[in-house]
């Protein structure tokens, strides 16, 4: 009897005097501070806790006043009546009666050090003045102040005083006029500019290739927003796999801050074979060749051989690293045989590019050569060449590149001759394109809308290349239309290309898998000899959207309002 009573006798002693205790929380104030006080306050965040019990409950009672109270102060409330009462075992109520915000009376940023005086400072308080998280008559916050300190510093440090520091910072209340008074010093530091920049692992290619890179000298003042842009220029060269560029502020040394370069390079030399496929051409083999060292210069030269069933192409580029004026140069022939449309064409192109590729925007100029032979409908042939210089401009703004909800994508190019020197007739080409994705908060799923608009200006239209007039339908334009067939009726049913184009496109896109997104779409457009003359196609279709670890992928089948037949295309990436 002894050996049951004694484990029964210290059972009793260690089990809680209320076991599984809960109880619920009712928070009496305005939403905003009830969500504070919700997410923070331990009795409410501890009311599931397993081990509650009446002794710590208790406890929490006594505390809950003076810590809602501390919370509160983060909103500008410093003078809120808090009280707490438990009309029941498991209800407790905090009542909250908030009063006054208290809001900013006056400002004060006290700026030493080296930057007193200087245009970069100049700068810095008008941004700073214009950014400020908490202007006078504003009810002061908590978040509000942390930001506006970290922003003054991060202003300084951003432009020539990588070294600048918060020292002092006040904010004063008075309870009784529910005023702050905010005060804060900033020590700028030494004013600091670029010094030498250290290059490490390089082994196949010239220094010149990574020193081109960065759009500043030694000597210039330091920028924070430089230093990004040459990381970024770094890692998008095609010599190397990862870049990495430090600043070494713990080796300022007479105001000259060191750059460290750490570079991966990628082989100087890389072939490529394989298959192709195209919902338009099927199956094709492609075979390349790359080498990024040519002349020992650093210097991108490669070869590219495209053969598909209706289109072959042999293209030769040579690409030039950029250079510290912010421009690389490029230029490049292509050979191209293709029967699209019953239209055979011969076609001989090149050019040399001077771009300049800063943050999101590529720009370019250029002047290219165009000799198009082609054989339309097996009947009439057309032999057309022409010489002229062409701007362009290419905005990719994307909150993801692989799988973009928000964002847009813009390009432009306008080309001209020099009248008819070494052309069959004066012309003028233009062509905008542009493509925008948004997802609304208030429903799931991406909204795309595409839009493509291009014209020709010529004395006689079949004197321009017919490379360089406009035909529609296929992946990109109107789909369910087979590629290319939208465009001037010619003989034996071929298609012409024509002077004026326009496509659009309406698509809704909705996540139905993790990596699988399904499209609803209407296209429409064409491609005409004119504006009076052009009239809609239109097309309604739907697809699956894969999201590969190379790019997006698009399978889609669609019908157009003509034929009345369903196609489908495949295509790789984004819009343009």
């Amino acid at each position: 009897m002894r050996r049951i009573l004694i484990p029964l006798f210290f059972s009793c002693l260690c089990a809680p005097a209320w076991a599984n205790l809960t109880y619920k929380v009712d928070i009496a104030a305005p939403d905003e501070l009830k969500t504070l006080l919700a997410n923070n306050l331990e009795l409410v965040t501890l009311a599931s806790d397993p081990d509650m019990d009446e002794a710590t409950l208790a406890a929490l009672l006594g505390e809950t006043p003076a810590a809602a109270k501390r919370l509160l102060e983060t909103m500008g409330y410093f003078n809120a009546g808090v009280s707490v009462s438990r009309p029941a075992a498991d209800v407790v109520d905090v009542s909250v009666t908030p009063g006054a915000p208290a809001r900013i009376h006056s400002l004060n940023i006290d700026f030493t050090g080296a930057a007193q005086g200087s245009t970069e400072l100049a700068g810095v308080e008008a941004e700073l003045k214009a950014d400020w998280p908490l202007p006078l008559g504003a009810v002061f916050t908590q978040d509000g102040w942390d930001a506006g300190k970290k922003l003054a510093v991060r202003l300084l440090s951003l432009r020539a005083y990588p070294l600048a520091k918060l020292v002092a910072s006040r904010a004063e209340v008075n309870p009784q006029t529910d005023e702050v008074s905010l005060s804060l010093s900033v020590d700028s530091g030494p004013r600091v500019e670029f010094g030498k920049i250290r290059i490490e692992g390089l082994q196949r290619y010239p220094e010149s290739v990574v020193r081109g890179q960065a759009d500043f000298m030694p000597g210039a003042v330091y920028s924070l927003e430089k230093l990004t842009a040459f990381q970024s220029a770094l890692e998008e060269d095609a010599h190397f796999s990862s870049a990495l560029v430090i600043p070494l502020t713990g080796e300022i040394k007479d105001g000259l801050l060191p750059i460290l370069v750490q570079v991966v390079e990628v082989p100087r030399q890389k072939g490529e074979i394989g298959l192709t496929w195209d919902s338009d051409e099927g199956f094709g083999t492609r075979l390349g060749y790359e080498h990024y060292n040519i002349f020992r210069r650093g210097y991108t030269g490669s070869v590219l051989l495209d053969w598909k069933r209706n289109e072959n192409s042999l293209n030769f580029g040579l690409a030039l690293p950029r250079t510290r004026d912010g421009y690389s140069h490029s230029g490049n022939v292509a050979f191209k045989k293709s029967e699209v449309q019953n239209v055979e064409r011969d076609t001989v192109e090149g050019g040399v590019w001077r771009l300049r590729q800063r943050g999101d925007i590529e720009a370019r100029i250029g002047v290219e050569y165009v000799l198009d032979r082609e054989t339309i409908g097996g009947v009439e042939d057309r032999n057309n060449q022409a010489v002229f210089a062409t701007v362009g401009w290419t905005q990719r703004k994307l909150d993801d590149a692989m799988d973009p909800r928000n964002g847009y994508l813009l390009d432009g190019r306008l080309s001209s001759t020099l009248g008819r020197a070494l052309s069959e007739t004066a012309f003028v080409r233009g062509r905008a394109r542009g493509a925008v994705y948004w997802s609304p908060g208030f429903m799931p799923g991406t909204w795309l809308v595409r839009a493509d608009v291009g014209e020709v200006w010529a004395q006689q239209t079949d004197k321009v290349p017919s490379s360089l007039l406009f035909r529609a339908g296929g992946v990109n334009s109107v789909r369910g239309f087979e590629y290319e067939s939208l465009g001037i009726a010619g003989p034996n049913d071929s298609v012409l290309g024509g002077r004026v184009m326009a496509t659009g496109s309406l698509e809704y896109l909705f996540t139905v898998a993790p990596h699988w997104r399904l499209g609803l779409f209407h296209d429409m457009g064409n491609a005409a000899d004119s504006w009076k003359g052009f009239e809609l196609a239109r097309s309604v279709g739907f697809g699956v959207r894969w999201l590969s670890p190379v790019a997006p992928i698009a399978f889609d089948l669609a019908r157009g309002d003509t034929d009345r037949k369903w196609r489908w295309t495949m295509s790789l990436g984004l819009p343009f």
